[in-house]
C-alpha cells in the first residue's frame, strides 16, 4: 500500500470508528440514533457534523507519524498544534459543543502510532499500534504536574481521585481497551452471530462495567461511577445486549442515566479505540 493511501485508510478507520459509535444504539446516557442521552446541547446530527469536520485531522496525524524517525518524549509535540486546530474546526462546526474532545486526543495518537507503525515497521497489529501509542502518550501524564493544567477538569479529577482519565489510558497503551473492549469485539464478531449494533454495545457495557470514566465522575461524583459499573455489571449478567430482554433493558437504562444525568462519554470514546484497532489489526498493508 502506498504511504498516502495508509494515511487515508487510517483516517477512514478513525471517522469510521466514531460513526460506529454514534451510531450504536440504544446507549444508556449517550447520544444515540435514538436520542439525545443526559445531553441537552447536542444530538445524533450534532456528532456527524463533528465527524465530517475532524476527519482529515486523522490522516494528517497518520502523516505525521509516519515521519517519525523514532518514537520518545518528544513525539506528541509534533501532535500537538494538530490537535489545537482540530478542536477549533470541532467548535466551529458544532458552534462551541464539545463532541469529540477526548476522541481527537485518543484516536489523533493512534492515527500517529499507526502512521509509524504501517510505514516503518510494516505492522499494524495492536501490540505494535498500543505501544507506538504509550510512547507517544507518555508526555500527556506528565501533563497533570503543570501549574497551568490546574484548571482544566482532567486535572481536577486528578487532584481529587487520582484518576488519570484517557490521558492515563493512552499512556498505558490503551490497557483498558486491550482487556476489556477487544476481547469481547473479537469473540462476537468471529461467532458471526450477531449484528455490528449488538456487538458494539455488548463492548461498551463490558468497558462501563469497569472504567473509571471521569465523565462520569465530573457530572456525579463516585456514587454516579458506582451506580454506573453495578449496573452494566447487572444487565451483563442477563445477557446484556445479546438477546431482546437486555435491549428492552438497556432502553430502560438510558431513561434511568438521563434522570440520574449519567453519561459513560469516557467508555464511549474507549468503544472508538477499540473499534479502530480491530480495524487496524484486519487492515492488509500489501
Amino acid at each position: 500500500m502506498e504511504p498516502a493511501e495508509l494515511y487515508y485508510q487510517i483516517r477512514c478507520c478513525c471517522a469510521g470508528a466514531l460513526l460506529a459509535e454514534v451510531s450504536a444504539s440504544p446507549k444508556p446516557g449517550l447520544v444515540d440514533r435514538y436520542s439525545s442521552g443526559a445531553h441537552r446541547d447536542m444530538d445524533f446530527y450534532t456528532f456527524l457534523t463533528s465527524i465530517t469536520a475532524i476527519a482529515p485531522y486523522f490522516e494528517q496525524c497518520a502523516r505525521v507519524g509516519a515521519e517519525l524517525e523514532q518514537l520518545d518524549g518528544c513525539s506528541l509535540d509534533q501532535l500537538r498544534p494538530l490537535g489545537v486546530e482540530c478542536e477549533k474546526k470541532m467548535f466551529a462546526a458544532t458552534k462551541g459543543v464539545n463532541t469529540h474532545k477526548g476522541a481527537i486526543f485518543s484516536l489523533g495518537i493512534i492515527a500517529a502510532a499507526a502512521g509509524y507503525c504501517g510505514i516503518q515497521l510494516k505492522d499494524l497489529g495492536v501490540r505494535r499500534v498500543c505501544t507506538a501509542a504509550s510512547v507517544i502518550a507518555q508526555p500527556a501524564q506528565r501533563d497533570f504536574l503543570r501549574q497551568e493544567d490546574k484548571l482544566t477538569q482532567g486535572r481536577k479529577l486528578y487532584d481529587r481521585y487520582g484518576i488519570r482519565g484517557i490521558r492515563g489510558e493512552a499512556a498505558s497503551g490503551f490497557e483498558s481497551v486491550r482487556r476489556y473492549a477487544l476481547p469481547v469485539l473479537e469473540e462476537l464478531f468471529s461467532s458471526g452471530q450477531y449484528h455490528e449494533n449488538e456487538i458494539y454495545l455488548q463492548t461498551l457495557l463490558h468497558l462501563m462495567a469497569q472504567v473509571e470514566d471521569t465523565n462520569v465522575l465530573a457530572r456525579c461524583g463516585m456514587e454516579g461511577l458506582a451506580f454506573l459499573r453495578a449496573s452494566a455489571r447487572e444487565l451483563l449478567e442477563q445477557g446484556g445486549a445479546l438477546t431482546p430482554s437486555g435491549m428492552t433493558a438497556l432502553s430502560e437504562m438510558d431513561r434511568i442515566y438521563i434522570e440520574k444525568n449519567l453519561s459513560p462519554g469516557g467508555c464511549a470514546d474507549l468503544l472508538s479505540v477499540a473499534i479502530v484497532l480491530y480495524r487496524l489489526s484486519r487492515m492488509r498493508l500489501s
